[in-house]
C-alpha cells in the first residue's frame, strides 16, 4: 500500500525526475521505500529523496511510494505486459483481498487501451490502477472510489497522483478527481477521461424485485467474509451505533477475532454507549481519552492530510487517525469501518427533511446524488487520514454488490416520513436478524464528529484565537501550502517542460 504517481507529456523531458519530486510530496506514505520506473529501468530507494535519477529522459515515467502493511505486499511498479503497473489498494478475487503481484497476474490480460476500461465492470475491491507505457499512460479506479486518484496538466504533461500535494509539487496548481469508474487514456498525442456509465437511481430501482432484510444481511456476511478473509485478527472503529454494531456482530458470529476501538476528547456520553454495547454483544473494546491538546497537536498533521481546510473532514479524519493508532498499538493493522451506510440506506437527517420539504421522489434522487459523491465526501478523506500508518480500513458496506442491492430498497425502508429520526429501517431489521437488541438496533444516528468532541474542541481553539473554526483552518491550511511552496521553489524548476 502506498502511493502512485505517473506522468506523461508530449515531448522527452525528465519524467522519471518529475515523478521522484512527486514521491518526495508524497513520502508519508513511504516508510518501507520508493520506485521510480520508466521504458526499461527501475530505480529503487529506502526513501523518495534517496532516488539518484540523473541524466533521464522520456515520455513518460511511473512511481510507487511503498508502506508495508500485510506480510504478504510488494514493492511495485510491477512489470506487466509492455509496460509497468502500480495498484494501490487490493482487488477481490477467490473470495478474499488481494494485491501486489498476485493481483498484477490476474489483470495482465486488461493492460490494454480497449480491455482497460473493462476492468471496473469485472473486478471489485478498493484500488487505483496506473500502467504506464513509453508511448501511453492508463488510469482507473474502483466504481465508488475508495482510493483518491487527482490528475492535473500543464505544458503539454499529464500528471496522476494519490495526493494533490504530489501535484502541486510539480508545479500543477489545480488538480482534479478521476470520476470513480472513470477511465484516463493519455499518450502524446492526445488525453482523455472515460466517464463511467451512469448509476442506477433509487427512482429507478423501484421497478425492480425489491430487497428484503435477510438479502441484505446475506450481503454483509459475504463482504465481512471477504474483507476480513486471511487475516489473523482486525480492530473495528465502534460507536455503539448501527452501523458498526451490525458490521461487529457479523464479525463476531464468523469467529473473526475483532476488538472493537472507541475515541472522544475526553469521557463522552458515547464512550459510555459503546461500552455497554460491546458487553452486550460479546466483544472486547478499548477506548482511549484524549485531551484539547491532542486535538491542537494533531491538528495541522491531519489538516494537510485532508488537504481541504473543511471542519467536518478534518474533524473525522482525526477521530479515524486515533482510531487507527489505537489499533496499531493493540497488533491490529487492519480497521473496519461502517462508513457507507448512511449514503446507501438514507441515514442523514437531511433525506428526512428533504421528504418533508420537496416530496418522496426528491428524497431518492437526494441520495442516489450522496452515493455518487461519498467519494469526495467520505472515502477519499478516510484514506488520506490513515495513509501515514501502517494501517488499512476495510469497508464493508462500501461494496459493487452491496451499492446495487441498496438501490432496489424502497424509500420506506430508509427513510419514512420528514419526521423520521431512526431512518435506515432496513438496516434495522437485519439487526433484529442479527440478535441485536432493539434497544440497540432502534438507537437513533449521531455523526462521528460530534459524538468524539473533535469538532468542539476545534471549535474551542479556534475562539480563543478570535476566529471561527472555518476562518482557522483556512489560515492554517494557507501557511503550510506557502510553506510547501517554498520548499518546493528551493528545488529543481519544472519549468523546462
Amino acid at each position: 500500500m502506498g502511493a502512485i504517481a505517473a506522468v506523461l507529456s508530449k515531448s522527452r523531458i525528465d519524467a522519471p525526475g518529475l515523478v521522484a519530486k512527486m514521491l518526495c510530496g508524497m513520502q508519508h506514505r513511504a516508510q518501507d521505500g520508493a520506485a521510480v520506473a520508466w521504458d526499461g529501468n527501475l530505480e529503487s530507494a529506502s526513501t523518495p529523496s534517496r532516488l539518484s535519477l540523473s541524466s533521464t529522459t522520456g515520455n513518460s515515467a511511473i512511481g510507487y511510494g511503498f508502506t508495508r502493511i500485510l506480510v504478504g505486499d510488494d514493492p511495485q511498479p510491477v512489470r506487466a505486459g509492455e509496460g509497468w503497473l502500480c495498484l494501490d489498494g487490493r482487488i477481490v478475487a477467490h473470495r478474499m483481498l488481494v494485491g501486489g503481484e498476485e493481483a498484477a497476474r490476474l489483470l495482465e490480460n486488461k493492460l490494454t487501451p480497449v480491455e482497460f476500461s473493462s476492468i471496473q465492470h469485472t473486478i471489485d475491491g478498493a484500488y487505483s490502477l496506473c500502467f504506464c507505457t513509453s508511448g501511453g499512460l492508463l488510469v482507473t479506479r474502483d466504481p465508488l472510489g475508495l482510493k483518491p486518484v487527482f490528475i492535473g496538466s500543464r505544458n503539454g504533461l499529464v500528471a496522476v497522483a494519490s495526493d494533490r500535494k504530489a501535484l502541486w509539487a510539480i508545479g500543477i496548481r489545480e488538480a482534479t478527481t478521476l470520476p470513480p469508474g472513470g477511465c484516463l487514456k493519455a499518450s502524446p498525442e492526445k488525453s482523455t477521461v472515460e466517464s463511467p456509465e451512469p448509476q442506477l437511481s433509487t427512482s429507478q430501482a423501484l421497478r425492480h424485485e425489491q430487497v428484503k432484510s435477510r438479502d441484505l444481511l446475506r450481503l454483509l456476511v459475504e463482504s465481512v467474509s471477504i474483507q476480513t478473509a486471511g487475516l489473523d485478527a482486525i480492530a473495528a472503529g465502534f460507536s455503539g451505533g448501527l452501523d458498526s454494531t451490525v458490521l461487529a456482530k457479523i464479525a463476531k458470529d464468523a469467529g473473526v477475532d475483532t476488538l472493537l476501538v472507541t475515541v472522544g476528547v475526553g469521557k463522552t456520553a458515547e464512550m459510555s454507549v459503546a461500552e455497554s454495547t460491546a458487553e452486550a454483544i460479546g466483544l472486547p473494546i478499548v477506548t482511549k481519552q484524549f485531551s484539547k491538546n491532542d486535538v491542537a497537536e494533531a491538528l495541522d498533521r491531519v489538516l494537510w492530510l485532508v488537504e481541504e481546510p473543511s471542519l467536518m473532514k478534518v474533524s473525522i479524519a482525526m477521530a479515524i487517525q486515533w482510531t487507527a493508532h489505537i489499533a496499531l498499538e493493540n497488533g491490529r493493522s487492519v480497521v473496519m469501518l461502517g462508513q457507507g451506510s448512511d449514503e446507501l440506506f438514507g441515514g442523514y437527517n437531511r433525506f428526512a427533511t428533504i421528504l418533508g420539504e420537496r416530496g418522496a421522489k426528491a428524497c431518492e434522487e437526494a441520495i442516489s446524488e450522496s452515493i455518487r459523491n461519498a467519494h469526495e465526501v467520505n472515502f477519499q478523506r478516510d484514506e488520506q487520514a490513515v495513509s501515514p500508518l501502517r494501517a488499512e480500513l476495510r469497508l464493508p458496506f462500501a461494496t459493487q454488490r452491496i451499492t446495487e442491492s441498496a438501490s432496489r430498497v424502497p424509500l420506506t425502508m430508509k427513510v419514512r416520513s420528514p419526521s423520521d429520526n431512526f431512518r435506515k429501517w432496513i438496516l434495522r431489521d437485519v439487526a433484529l436478524e442479527l440478535g441485536i437488541s432493539s434497544v440497540i438496533a432502534l438507537r437513533p444516528k449521531k455523526a462521528i464528529q460530534h459524538a468524539s468532541g473533535v469538532e468542539k474542541a476545534i471549535r474551542e481553539i479556534a475562539k480563543k484565537r478570535g476566529l471561527t473554526s472555518s476562518a482557522y483552518l483556512e489560515q492554517r491550511f494557507r501557511m503550510m501550502k506557502r510553506e510547501f511552496d517554498a520548499r518546493n521553489a528551493c528545488r529543481a524548476s519544472v519549468a523546462s517542460y
